[in-house]
């Protein structure tokens, strides 16, 4: 089986090559933008590597014909942060570039398709609960807007063409050397921050809540859903999260301390009002009921793993 991964020299994209070649197969064909390789360098000679951008049609489509790949995990995309800084760079890798990127699929005989979708596919209306995989989407960045797209695009050429696609929207990520802010971003800050000796000033108030898993689990996740059989994916697009009950920022700083007794970590209190308050919670039952998901880092273990891999 030929397998492609766009993104894959990015955050989760990596870890999801690294965990195939772990179990046998390769080489792994990786599409990427950055040239950046520093998350792969290990495990370089066992790739196949692809120059390739989304807002490219012509990158796109000779990188579809070349591999022709059975399977395709699309991880590549602009992410919040950079995207709400120039929307329409965003719109146009992320929707013209996953419409691009599926109609090549398509024609090159792909079989399966994972994409990464994510939370920020909700947004506004969430209500007091926890969110499940039949909570209205109503995104409010562009980001979202374009996870929506891709899920329901997904949806059509899964019922029109027979193309097994299946979406994992994401939560929160927590895991070592991300440089890109975004509002959850002080989940993997305050713990990588305080393990380099370096005081962090968290910018939501202690009780917010978002959802959160670490990134080893999250690259898991992707692989065990390609692997479920056909007839077990009933929902196609899937919320997923990590530990559970989802800790409070607050929570999270005591996590943090009880392993690094000395973390400086504070909460920007006197600005508050002005600052994001989250409250983030996932119902992801159907991912645990119809392909047996379970995240295995709690929260502890997330913090240990995360202080271990940045010191």
């Amino acid at each position: 089986m030929t397998t492609l991964i766009t993104g894959g020299t990015g955050f989760i994209g990596a870890e999801i090559v690294k965990m195939l070649l772990a179990r046998g197969e390769g080489p792994i064909h990786v599409a990427h933008r950055s040239g950046n390789l520093g998350r792969l360098v290990d495990v370089e000679d066992q790739l196949v590597l692809h120059q390739f951008d989304l807002a490219d049609p012509e990158s796109i489509d000779r990188v579809m014909a070349d591999v022709a790949p059975d399977q395709l995990f699309h991880f590549g995309a602009i992410l919040t942060g950079p995207g709400e800084q120039d929307p329409q760079a965003l719109l146009e890798a992320n929707a013209s570039g996953f419409m691009r990127i599926i109609e090549a699929a398509r024609q090159a005989g792909t079989r399966q398709m994972i994409f990464a979708s994510s939370i920020g596919t909700y947004g506004r209306d969430l209500g007091g609960g926890p969110i499940d995989d039949l909570s209205l989407q109503r995104p409010n960045t562009a980001y979202g807007v374009t996870k929506v797209f891709g899920e329901n695009l997904g949806a059509y050429y899964r019922s029109k063409y027979g193309l097994d696609f299946r979406g994992l929207r994401y939560p929160s990520i927590v895991g070592p050397g991300v440089t890109t802010w975004s509002v959850a971003q002080y989940t993997s800050w305050m713990i990588e921050k305080s393990a380099l000796g370096e005081p962090f000033e968290v910018w939501t108030a202690p009780e917010s809540v978002i959802a959160l898993m670490y990134y080893r689990d999250a690259a898991r996740a992707a692989i065990e859903l390609a692997d479920a059989p056909l007839e077990s994916i009933r929902s196609m697009n899937y919320l997923v999260d990590g530990p559970q009950p989802t800790p409070t920022a607050g929570e999270l700083a005591d996590a943090v301390r009880r392993q690094l007794p000395e973390a400086d970590i504070t909460f920007d209190t006197e600005s508050e009002s002005s600052r994001p308050r989250t409250s983030i919670r996932i119902d992801d039952s159907a991912a645990r009921n119809e392909w047996g998901w379970q995240p295995s880092y709690d929260v502890d273990a997330m913090v240990s793993a995360l202080i271990e891999e940045v010191t």
